[in-house]
């Protein structure tokens, strides 16, 4: 599914001469004869690009080429001067770290409006506030206004709110720079993080080796055009044979060419010797393998469907008592089930909903908010939106449990997005004893049973 579309996209943009002119000077110089129109330069050329969703995608191009300027189009902040820009989902553009903050308003505050401008409600900010500044190492700056932090802070606070909202699309030029050592190595983990979802991410970088392990395809941007697209080792090897003949990586991508059509011409020839037929196993012999599908761990971000309609989900995750994201949950523990959708539409009666199960597939929890909301209230308003459902403890024995089914439903329309499957899994680990002052030394029977629920029992 297309994700990003620019249809013969041009920008021209206006040189120093042109912003050197006054009216004045322009009077006079037409007057004596002298007057020439002033240069403006075009820094992208009918461009032509599609990026499908999940795509992770590498720019390379020497300096002044038009790299930084894509990217500023495909994230909305240059208006091209002619062709068409179409991009679905949210976007987290990481260009200028720090652009976009009013250096008057304290840094909660600049958390807050950096993820609304991105598209995330004011309630998921304040809640996601407290991780962005430890990861930016600014808890001591809450209160302070954004004009009070140095370059590097700004930086690391642009980078911290971008990364940590799970944006569709995620643009990088040449931001892993920001910080010291220990906050680019802290970076470089959280980008790589997004390596492993459904996630678009754009990538500018002269780090071609890296853009190389790392990334599907490569564009090759040249004097504001596209001068390649595709696979990234042939793309590479196409600009370096043309930029920097001696680079040793090149020597190596040549070097590991040549080794690729040594081994198929050797299994052409093996090919050519066709080997005797070998014998049928006995029937009792044949053992079929099955292999389970891993699931993720306690949190899934759930790719885009071409077909959800006007509701979209995008995440679940577990979360502990106090709302932050965990891998396992302990036994004796409330905790919480987060999910996060989409309305793009206007609907009405609205119904969003999980299940957990075990690993017999039994359904043990199924939770909708019709329930327990109003399905014409805030569920139903256009936005973005996260849904917390706490499940009591204690609730689930030991052991492992799937988010059965995620589903969207508008009552009189139908299902706008459904995924009848596990998603994700997560353990509930066990313990000892019941944490209680009464029996802290007993031990638990569960006997056969698949829940553990809070039943009073009393002798009289």
């Amino acid at each position: 599914m297309e994700v990003i579309r620019l249809d013969r996209v041009s920008l021209w943009r206006r040189t120093q001469e042109e912003f050197s002119y006054d009216l004045k000077k322009t009077v006079l110089s037409f007057l004596e004869g002298r007057y020439r129109k002033p240069a403006r330069k075009l820094v992208l050329d009918q461009i032509d690009l599609t990026i499908e969703a999940g795509e992770k995608v590498g720019i390379i191009g020497s300096n002044g080429s038009g790299k930084s300027t894509l990217l500023k189009v495909i994230s909305n902040i240059l208006q091209p001067t002619s062709g068409k820009v179409w991009v679905r989902g949210s976007i987290a553009p990481l260009i200028e770290l720090g652009a976009g903050f009013d250096h008057d308003l304290s840094v909660a505050d600049n958390i807050i409006l950096y993820g609304v401008m991105l598209g995330f409600s004011e309630a998921e900010m304040r809640w996601r506030s407290k991780s962005i500044l430890e990861f930016a190492e600014l808890e001591d700056y809450t209160s302070a206004p954004v004009k009070s932090l140095s370059s590097g802070m700004s930086a690391r606070l642009g980078f911290a709110i971008a990364t940590d909202v799970q944006p569709d699309i995620l643009i990088l030029d040449e931001v892993l720079s920001v910080g010291d050592q220990s906050f680019r190595n802290k970076c470089k983990q959280r980008i790589d993080r997004f390596w492993n979802t459904n996630t678009t991410v754009l990538l500018v970088s002269h780090d071609i080796s890296s853009l190389r392990k790392s990334c599907q395809r490569v564009i090759w941007v040249d004097r504001g055009k596209i001068r390649m697209v595709g696979e990234a080792t042939d793309v590479i090897k196409a600009y370096l044979q043309t930029v920097s003949p001696e680079d040793d990586l090149l020597k190596e991508l040549e070097a590991d060419e040549a080794a690729m059509l040594a081994e198929i011409s050797l299994a052409n020839q093996i090919e050519e010797e066709p080997d005797p037929e070998p014998e049928e196993p006995a029937a009792e012999e044949i053992e079929e393998e099955v292999v389970e599908p891993e699931l993720p761990i306690a949190e899934w971000v759930i790719a885009p469907d071409e077909h959800s309609g006007k509701v979209t989900l995008s995440r679940i995750f577990i979360a502990d008592e106090h709302k932050q994201p965990i891998q396992q949950v302990e036994f004796g523990k409330p905790f919480y089930v987060g999910l996060e959708y989409r309305v793009d539409e206007a609907v009405r009666d609205l119904r969003v909903g999980f299940c957990i199960q075990n690993e017999a597939g039994n359904i043990l929890v199924e939770a909708n908010t019709w329930n327990y909301l109003s399905p014409t209230g805030i569920v139903c308003h256009l936005g973005h939106h996260l849904i917390w459902a706490k499940i009591p403890a204690p609730l689930l024995i030991p052991g492992r449990y799937f988010i059965g089914y995620v589903g969207a439903y508008e009552e009189f329309v139908g299902h706008h997005h459904s995924l009848l499957k596990q998603l994700m899994a997560f353990d509930v680990l066990p313990i000892k004893v019941i944490p209680s002052a009464e029996n802290r030394n007993q031990e638990i029977w569960f006997g056969g049973s698949l829940t553990f629920p809070p039943i009073e029992v009393s002798v009289d």
